[in-house]
């Protein structure tokens, strides 16, 4: 099977993301953020095996939230 693609694989693979890091949970998991502004991030990803953490109204992927709520 060929399968024709208008972008090659390598342009899609390469992101512009800016500065991300994982900031730990209370619960154990992690958060993955990327800066947005000075003091404000973007959630990119939640890992855990809390299953509240994925029900939070504040920590949800694509919120943004300020460095204060990360500490």
């Amino acid at each position: 099977m060929i399968i024709y693609i208008a972008d090659p694989l390598e342009l899609l693979e390469k992101k512009d993301q800016g500065r991300t890091i994982r900031v730990r949970l209370p619960s154990g998991g992690y958060l993955t953020v990327e800066s947005v502004d000075f003091e404000q991030w973007r959630v990119v990803d939640i890992c855990s095996t809390d299953p509240m953490d994925y029900m939070s109204k504040t920590f949800y992927p694509g919120s943004l939230i300020d460095q204060k709520e990360l500490k």
